[in-house]
Formats: C-alpha cells, sequence, structure tokens
C-alpha cells in the first residue's frame, strides 16, 4: 500500500503541471481580446460575438485567475473547463475547427487529474 500511495506521488509530481500549458493559451487568448487587438475582433466577429470581445476577455482572465490561486483551484478549474466547453460551442457554431478546445479541455482534466487526484474521488464530501 505504501508503495503504491509513493508511486502515485511520484507520478503526480512528475505530471501536475501539465495544466500550464493550456493555462498559458488561455492568458495569451485573453490579453488581446482585452487590448481589443484588431485579429482578435476579426476573430471574435467571426464567431458572431465581435461586440462582447472584451467581456469575454474578462471572463477568460478571471477564470484563469481563479484557477491560479491555489485556494480558490477548484472552482477556478470547473470555471475554466465551462470557460473552454463555451469555446468548442461558438467554434462549432461558426463552422470553425473544434479541436483546440477539445485539446484545451483534455490537457486541463488531465492536469488536474494529477495535481489533485482526491478531486476525482465518487461519494467523498469536498469544500469548493
Amino acid at each position: 500500500m505504501n508503495r503504491t500511495l509513493n508511486a502515485m506521488n511520484n507520478k503526480r509530481s512528475k505530471w501536475r503541471f501539465i495544466w500550464v500549458l493550456p493555462i498559458l493559451i488561455l492568458i495569451i487568448t485573453a490579453v488581446p481580446k482585452i487590448v481589443g487587438m484588431e485579429f482578435m475582433v476579426n476573430n471574435m466577429k467571426d464567431a458572431g460575438m465581435a461586440h462582447m470581445t472584451f467581456w469575454v476577455g474578462i471572463i477568460e482572465l478571471s477564470c484563469v485567475l481563479f484557477f491560479l490561486i491555489p485556494k480558490t483551484r477548484n472552482i477556478g478549474f470547473l470555471l475554466t473547463v465551462a470557460y473552454t466547453g463555451g469555446i468548442i460551442c461558438a467554434q462549432w457554431v461558426a463552422g470553425m475547427s473544434v479541436v483546440p478546445g477539445m485539446v484545451i479541455q483534455i490537457v486541463m482534466w488531465v492536469g488536474m487529474r494529477f495535481e489533485q487526484p482526491e478531486f476525482f474521488k465518487i461519494g467523498k464530501q469536498r469544500k469548493f
């Protein structure tokens, strides 16, 4: 039993920061939305959301900030995967590829699994 726990801890420490890549991607895409860069406004126009580019960027950055704060990581994770679900839906409706949103979503789930395996235990009470 002790060996299993040590193996899990080693595995967790090796892969626990896999979520850094999607978080960086979300930060990199949030800043141009907030600043109002032309390429991002055009991209949002293609998705039919040009009028709310600034607010989408604020929401995106807020989700990321909640995730980066250790005490709010659980709720930040749920907000971030909900946001990336919205990315997938918006891209699908606009006729764009949904692969980028799906990759971000999958890597977030895998990263959170290694970061906090207890988050995924069924039947256990946890605080958000």
